[in-house]
């Protein structure tokens, strides 16, 4: 099958590059995505994200496409070359080097904790990765998204998967204190939907908005979770719509400058915008953006946000949110505490904003870098906690800058110290 060459007139290839090339050997294969997914073991939603340049497939999976599309080693190069978008040099830290060893030793070390039933088979993971106990729906949720992320190991998730499933309530997915729970509905079957074809992007929707009730209006975590799934999911969909107008009506004035802060609720006295909430919301906004269906209103909101993370001067520190969420049947309130990598968010939201000072993204990949443990290939809370979420943050921060930015300019650091010069 004849392949084409590299894009013309450019040392750099893109992940949209390698998108294009794919979606090209495809269609000239007369086959569907579906076909495709199938014959290389992928789930549908994974080829479709390689074919948008959205993420870049594995370096086990680009071989695999290579020589099924008989692409004579063409596609991974070009996966290869997409890995390395800069001058590599001594000391860098980039996808094809050092940065592909650390998705390595986070994969491995993910992998490697997954807690498996009596045949052998893996179930999930439990928050804390360092902790004995029982695998949680959160946490499992959130290590299927991180083996998607990092890629390999590939390790087989039909069991997790169909446990996870199976979780499934009246109202969506819920953790360990039950209760309505949006973030952990959204994280599951935003995993589900990645990582298999058990759940239809109708389904994920439907139980997605059953989650949902009054009280998320006032929580921009929430509806922030929420509304990236439900972007992923369906970009058109009545409740897209709705999540997008919920977030932007849940900005707090700041001297005339619309930010997010922890809530919005009456009462509150004189709160203040928040780094992470903006982060995550300019995140979830900005995923709308790229499929097409933002408005002038969004934009405006994206731009105000990141223009604001990126004057920031406080450092990036991680923080603590509490939530009460009401229970079915008018039962007490479920409270709950969730911790926010604030770093890794601001790298995502200012990942793909246009001249975004080097030095700004530097301080952020700065406070990532001190919480990382390499000898565990894991990233960890000021407790001495390796809560498998903050990997999957850390990982997806990282390749969102690698894929934006020129690895060489901001991702330079020592590899014997692991720590970023001061």
């Amino acid at each position: 099958m004849p392949t084409a060459p590299r894009p013309a007139g450019s040392d750099v290839v893109t992940a949209e590059d390698v998108g294009a090339e794919l979606r090209r050997l495809r269609k000239a294969a007369g086959e569907t995505q579906a076909d495709v997914a199938g014959k290389v073991r992928v789930s549908r939603a994974n080829l479709v994200q390689w074919e948008t340049g959205r993420y870049l497939p594995s370096a086990k999976k680009a071989q695999l496409l290579d020589e099924y599309f008989r692409a004579g080693n063409n596609l991974v190069e070009m996966v290869e070359a997409a890995r390395s978008p800069g001058p590599v040099t001594a000391g860098t830290l980039t996808t094809a080097g050092s940065l592909l060893e650390v998705f390595r030793r986070a994969g491995a070390a993910i992998a490697g904790q997954v807690i498996r039933d009596e045949n052998g088979r893996a179930v999930g993971w439990r928050c804390n990765l360092q902790e004995r106990g029982p695998h949680t729906t959160f946490a499992t949720a959130h290590g299927v998204l991180a083996m998607v992320v990092v890629g390999e190991p590939c390790i087989d998730l039909h069991t997790v998967v169909k446990e996870l499933y199976g979780r499934r309530s009246d109202f969506g997915w819920q953790g360990r204190l039950k209760g309505r729970r949006p973030e952990v509905t959204a994280a599951v079957v935003d995993a589900l939907f990645q990582a298999s074809t058990i759940l239809t992007a109708e389904e994920g929707l439907a139980h997605l908005e059953r989650s949902l009730d009054d009280r998320t209006r006032t929580r921009p975590f929430l509806l922030s979770s929420a509304l990236r799934t439900s972007v992923r999911l369906g970009p058109d969909a009545a409740l897209t719509r709705r999540l997008t107008d919920d977030l932007l009506a849940a900005r707090l004035d700041r001297n005339g400058v619309p930010l997010w802060g922890e809530k919005k609720e009456g009462a509150l006295v004189a709160p203040e915008p928040s780094t992470v909430q903006t982060a995550r919301a300019v995140v979830a906004l900005r995923e709308l953006l790229r499929s097409g269906r933002g408005s002038d209103e969004v934009s405006d909101a994206v731009e105000v946000g990141t223009r604001w993370l990126v004057e920031r001067v406080h450092p990036d520190e991680n923080v603590s949110e509490h939530l009460a969420l009401p229970q079915p049947g008018g039962r007490p309130d479920v409270r709950v505490t969730i911790k926010h990598f604030t770093a890794a968010w601001v790298l995502q939201a200012l990942a793909e904003a246009p001249q975004v000072p080097v030095a700004r993204l530097s301080r952020a990949l700065d406070s990532l870098w001190e919480r990382y443990e390499p000898g565990r290939g894991l990233w960890a809370w000021g407790s001495g906690d390796l809560p498998v979420w903050m990997t999957l943050d850390a990982v997806t921060a990282l390749r969102a800058v690698a894929l934006a930015c020129p690895v060489s300019k901001v991702l330079a650091y020592s590899a014997e110290e692991w720590r970023w010069p001061r």
